[in-house]
């Protein structure tokens, strides 16, 4: 297979991952291990481009520290402290499932390092996937009259939590296809933007939408990173018609019964903190919190990877309902600092390029930055990578976004 057939077989399989991520039955597994199997195909076939492999130290960094958080949480499945041991190997392989992936989704890093994939091919992957998983939600919501959209995911928390940062990246996306020339691909990307803004609205889940605020300060930073006084970055008709028609279709829910659960489920919580009951506002997160804080102190050093359901197996037995405390109290203070040197990394080096002379490398730092803090937000009330879809999400476009920003800058410099 020669060079140029093989990019083009690359990025198909980065379109295939963002339709079937979002859409499609195994959430992207299948398209993950075909990148995989095509990394082998580079490596065992001695293909000329298998030597172009050597990590700078940037990359060499990235995958050491991603290597470190791998391998805490997998000490976390051979040792538990005693009377949280597993029961047997079935249970220790099922909790080698979900964090298998940060070790397993290490070839799409080395690819996409080393190949360009077309973008517009990645924003295709991720519009189609939005589209067809928010018409699912809008046959739920209005046909079968499920209170909240699930879309094509298990449950409304990710599948909201995954509509609103697909929103996220089409938005950067469609600023780059816009000043690009290309206007047809940048109304699709705004069509499909808006198409996940209502599907977040079907899911009736209020934590998520606390990303977009966060979305606006990105923006806004690479507004002004990338010249404030610009009006192709800060006025352009894309957004204008983006905040418009985000306008316009929350107006169109707010007149329907939809609304009323979304309204009444608020008043709730603010009539809850107006009368002191936090733990009715938190919908009892607060016990759990207490619960987890309590483990961590006895047990500082983690009581086991996946291992949350020994905490209290009387009462709420499935997470921490907080990713950060999630993991302090499975992988240990060891864990949460090898996860937080990982991300964090990942963070400043985003923010790094944010204002870099090739766009693509900046609208593909801000997606990343976008990313990262979208995925921190809905984590302050959720354990999002206890669920596959939101985890295999994160991590492909983590390692997507940086490997690509590595490979534009190598071949600037060369």
């Amino acid at each position: 297979m020669n060079s140029i057939l093989l990019n083009k077989w690359i990025s198909f399989l980065v379109f295939l991952f963002g339709v079937s991520v979002l859409s499609l039955p195994g959430h992207g597994g299948q398209s993950a291990i075909m990148l995989m199997l095509t990394m082998f195909y580079i490596v065992l076939s001695k293909h000329k481009d298998h030597n172009d492999y050597s990590l700078n130290n940037e990359e060499k960094f990235f995958f050491y520290l991603a290597l470190v958080w791998f391998g805490w949480q997998f000490f976390g499945v051979l040792y538990q402290p005693l009377g949280y041991e597993f029961k047997d190997i079935e249970t220790q392989l099922r909790a080698l499932d979900n964090m298998s992936r940060w070790l397993l989704l290490l070839p799409v890093f080395f690819i996409s390092r080393r190949y360009l994939i077309n973008w517009k091919l990645l924003s295709l992957g991720i519009s189609i996937g939005v589209l067809i998983t928010v018409s699912v939600a809008h046959y739920e919501v209005y046909f079968l009259n499920i209170n909240r959209a699930e879309g094509m995911s298990n449950h409304p928390i990710p599948f909201a939590g995954l509509m609103v940062v697909s929103d996220l990246l089409l938005w950067m996306l469609m600023i780059f296809a816009w000043n690009k020339g290309e206007k047809v691909l940048s109304y699709f990307l705004l069509f499909a933007s808006i198409v996940a803004f209502y599907g977040s609205l079907l899911s009736v889940t209020r934590g998520a939408w606390l990303a977009y605020i966060f979305m606006i300060l990105i923006w806004f930073a690479y507004v002004i990173k990338n010249s404030f006084t610009d009006k192709k970055h800060l006025f352009s008709r894309p957004i204008l018609l983006r905040l418009l028609f985000a306008f316009i279709v929350f107006f169109a829910v707010s007149q329907t019964e939809q609304y009323e659960v979304l309204k009444s489920r608020t008043q709730n919580t603010v009539n809850a903190l107006s009368n002191n009951d936090y733990q009715g506002a938190s919908s009892s997160r607060l016990q759990i919190f207490k619960d987890t804080i309590n483990h961590i102190e006895k047990y500082p050093f983690g009581i086991g990877t996946n291992n949350f359901t020994k905490i209290d197996p009387n009462g709420y037995t499935y997470n921490a309902h907080n990713q950060l405390l999630n993991i302090w109290v499975e992988s240990g203070i060891q864990g949460v600092i090898s996860f937080l040197l990982l991300v964090g990394y990942l963070f400043r080096f985003f923010w790094k390029n944010l204002n870099h002379p090739d766009e693509l490398i900046g609208i593909y730092a801000s997606s990343g930055l976008m990313l990262i803090g979208c995925y921190v937000i809905i984590s302050q009330s959720q354990t999002v990578f206890d669920h596959h879809q939101p985890l295999i999400f994160f991590i492909f476009y983590l390692y997507f976004f940086f490997a690509q920003i590595q490979f534009l800058k190598r071949i600037k410099t060369s």
